[in-house]
């Protein structure tokens, strides 16, 4: 609870911080009130800090002044948060003030009743404080305080890499072999060599482990159980032998399950954004798949994780999920072809045990209010989700038993059993229509909020119905930093609506028909996140119904007005330029930029100026280029030419996505970082296939449509592409792919997706040189049985007896 408690007290010292410093948006008394706020609140962090070194120790008493601490630092930064709103113009000059005039008039009122809370709130603050000292709350005085665990530096490449050996390592077989007390066999070395130093040598503290892992076993426990107690140790340095031996004694006393002792000791090995992010789980109660990308901007949103050095709130973020998925609180579902995972799900037992640890640190018999709140949010949502689809439905599955429906909420995915198998869709139907509306049911929600709450995150992905007046409500949340209507009904995105959100951060309009004039008039100066557009065929279907990728198509909004404005923008994903790529000029201004996927035309004047934002985005961390040729426009679109004083080598760019004609450039092969490309349509010649596979560090290469068009072979020479390890193939012109010796020395893997293969010599040849391969995957129209017979036969003879896999499919999208 104190790691809880520390984050919010921290969050509310950040504003409070950056609203002194700028003393004209603090009028009268209120800045003395601030200033008294915030001195007291800082007192109470260093006292906080003390107490998450000790968190086990804490009695119900520290327990209950941390809550109190927790509840006003929420209520405090809302207060300040929406007092500093709306005092000053976010432009210099007097026309920016005369535009900010009339809001300033205008929201008086409710500034002078903000400015009284604060005045009670620093009678509150007083008061929390003396409490403390009047009931005696100090801190526990215990032998060893607990030590934060080493954060990932500058090895942390070498860590991720030993993370990696460590989970191969663990099979049955070496974990069986540990739990036996079998130190010194191949098998158990190959775990405890891994561990940190004070866990490798002969010890007590090294003996200790089996004795655990033997308990374990004997009371029944999984393996996934005895694998996070390993996981554990194995990113946890600062294990002592006395904390092993207390998980043994409580092994031993047998009060409660093994499974519930592991996991809680588990757990105390957490940081406290870890600990936080993994309680704020609960809100996906009724999800059995979680996307990895929504999830880590809700993370950011509820403030759970914060920049660290020289990384972003969302880079810290992904750091804290992959974090939670070695250590086996959560579980890899769906997995990208590059290996990276897309989507999570949380085991029964785990989403329990999550419970019963917000219930007990939050002091409450119930969800900590701000969690029940979400998950109230999502199980309206899901409603409408079910109703959208009963509706779809009915008619077609009429005579038909209907055992469950599959629901995709915006990346995430239920899974909700009908009430009879036997009741016709229907009457479903029906019984639907007679409930209320569930948009209506949310905005009355969202109206219901005591009037201090801040409501930070709303995910409406998937939503239909969603009219007019349900987002001019939801627009007068004001507290909101993450808005998702992804694929939703929505069609319209007023500017005097959504410009209301002056907190945004992120805005995702993704698989939405929003009229593209509609967020170029749009002004939203924290937006950090603009994510845009739907993939359609060329005859304006949904991108499912394509057959080749060639007759896909991209559905966007046209680029803010103002972008250049918006300093905070990390990631702008896609967007329209107009024909002559003015709004390219505000992009490169964008010095945050993270990632920008951009939709142009072909002509000297968005090339001159697209390459001036690759040339100035030193921050830039993923670049996607869509090529749109329409009448007058004609060649390709040149990005080579770049000044002659910059230097490729200090791009920080790892992920390259063209689409269209556009030429691979020179300078490319200067990029150190780059890791990740995908091509379609660019009809790459052979020399440019040899300048990728100069790229040093390239791991996932995919070749979609009309990618490389020089000859039906795709050709890999002798020492290219030395760090590839992935290769998705999808394109209806390459008919075989060659691996010559020394080729490609690090793939794992192979996809290919073909409209026909070479009959007359062999497909997919040269396999048995990839030492590291793991994976071939084919999809194709038809499979010519000889070829089959042999790569077969390849694939036996192949030292690490790769997984091979067929499938029929028309679809080369």
């Amino acid at each position: 609870m104190a790691a809880q408690t520390h984050g919010a007290v921290d969050s509310l010292l950040g504003l409070l911080s950056s609203a002194i410093k700028d003393e004209a948006r603090l009028l009268g008394g209120v800045h003395g009130d601030v200033q008294f706020i915030k001195d007291e609140m800082d007192s109470m962090n260093g006292f906080l800090l003390h107490l998450t070194k000790t968190e086990s120790a804490h009695d119900d008493q520290v327990r209950a002044w941390m809550k109190q601490v927790r509840d006003i630092a929420y209520i405090a930064e809302d207060c300040i948060e929406l007092y500093v709103r709306d005092l000053a113009p976010l432009d210099a000059g007097l026309l920016a003030f005369l535009r900010h005039l009339p809001v300033y008039v205008w929201t008086a009122p409710a500034r002078h009743r903000l400015a009284t809370k604060i005045r009670e709130l620093k009678v509150r603050v007083r008061d929390v404080g003396e409490r403390r000292l009047r009931y005696g709350v100090t801190v526990p005085a215990t032998p060893e305080l607990k030590r934060a665990a080493k954060q990932p530096g500058q090895d942390e490449i070498a860590q991720e890499a030993r993370r990696e050996a460590f989970l191969q390592a663990l099979d049955e077989e070496a974990v069986a072999m540990l739990r036996s007390g079998g130190l010194a066999s191949e098998e158990s070395r190959a775990i405890t060599d891994l561990l940190p130093a004070c866990l490798r040598h002969p010890s007590e503290a090294h003996t200790m482990i089996p004795a655990v892992l033997k308990k374990c076993y004997q009371d029944g426990a999984e393996s996934s159980c005895t694998k996070m107690f390993l996981c554990a140790l194995c990113v946890y340095p600062y294990i002592t032998t006395q904390e092993l031996k207390n998980l043994k004694a409580k092994l031993d006393e047998g009060a409660d399950g093994p499974k519930e002792l592991v996991r809680i000791f588990c757990y105390s090995m957490l940081s406290t954004p870890q600990k936080s992010c993994l309680q704020y789980l609960t809100t996906f109660l009724k999800e059995t798949n979680i996307s990895r990308t929504s999830l880590v901007r809700r993370w950011v949103a509820e403030g759970l994780v914060a920049k660290e050095h020289e990384m972003t709130p969302e880079e810290v973020g992904e750091r804290c999920f992959r974090e939670l998925v070695f250590r086996g609180f959560v579980r890899p579902d769906r997995i990208g072809d590059a290996g990276t995972v897309k989507s999570c799900v949380m085991d029964d037992s785990i989403r329990a045990f999550i419970i019963n640890i917000a219930k007990s640190e939050n002091f409450v018999s119930e969800l900590p209010s701000h969690l029940e709140r979400q998950l109230k949010i999502r199980k309206i949502v899901l409603r409408s989700l079910a109703r959208t689809q009963q509706q779809k439905a009915d008619g077609y599955w009429r005579n038909m038993n209907i055992h469950d429906l599959v629901l995709c909420c915006g990346g995430v995915t239920s899974r909700k059993p009908l009430e009879d198998d036997t009741t016709a869709a229907s009457d479903n139907t029906a019984a639907a229509s007679d409930v209320k509306d569930p948009m209506d049911d949310l905005v009355d929600f969202l109206k219901s909020l005591p009037e201090l709450y801040r409501l930070n995150v709303l995910d409406l992905g998937g939503c239909k119905g969603l009219r007019k007046r349900h987002l001019k409500s939801i627009c007068k949340v004001v507290s909101l930093k993450y808005l998702s209507l992804r694929n939703t009904d929505v069609y319209r995105l007023r500017p005097r609506h959504v410009q209301a959100l002056r907190l945004l951060e992120t805005l995702d309009i993704r698989g939405t028909d929003v009229r593209p004039g509609d967020m170029k008039r749009i002004f939203l100066p924290k937006l950090k996140h603009l994510l845009a557009g739907r993939y359609v065929t060329a005859s304006g279907g949904d991108a499912g119904t394509a057959r080749t990728s060639a007759e896909l198509s991209l559905s966007t909004v046209d680029a803010p007005r103002r972008i250049g404005m918006m300093r905070y923008m990390e990631t702008l994903c896609h967007v329209k330029v107009s024909k002559d790529g003015n709004e390219l000029e505000g992009v490169a201004k964008l010095q945050q930029l993270r990632k920008l996927g951009v939709v142009v035309h072909v002509n000297d004047a968005t090339a001159k100026l697209l390459r001036r934002v690759i040339s100035g985005g030193l921050a830039l961390r993923s670049l996607s280029i869509w090529v749109t040729v329409k009448d007058g426009d004609s060649g390709t679109l040149d990005i080579s030419k770049l000044d002659k004083s910059f230097s490729p080598s200090s791009l920080t760019l790892e992920n390259l996505d063209i689409v269209g004609k556009c030429n691979l450039p020179p300078w490319i092969e200067g990029v150190k970082k780059l890791k990740n490309i995908t091509l379609r349509e660019t009809q790459l010649k052979d020399d440019d296939l040899l300048r990728l596979g100069r790229l040093k560090g390239l791991h996932c290469l995919r070749l979609r449509g009309g990618s490389y068009t020089e000859r039906p072979l795709l050709n890999f020479t002798a020492g290219q592409f030395e760090a590839l390890r992935f290769l998705v193939v999808r394109g209806d012109k390459i008919t075989s792919i060659a691996f010559a010796p020394g080729a490609a020395p690090m793939l794992e893997k192979i996809i290919w997706i073909f409209r026909s293969m070479d009959t007359e010599q062999e497909p997919l040849s040269g396999i048995a040189s990839l030492q590291h391969l793991k994976e071939i995957e084919l999809t194709g129209d038809h499979f010519d049985p000889l070829h089959n017979s042999n790569l077969e036969r390849a694939v036996k003879e192949h030292p690490n007896k790769p997984k091979l896999s067929f499938r029929c499919s028309l679809s080369d999208h």
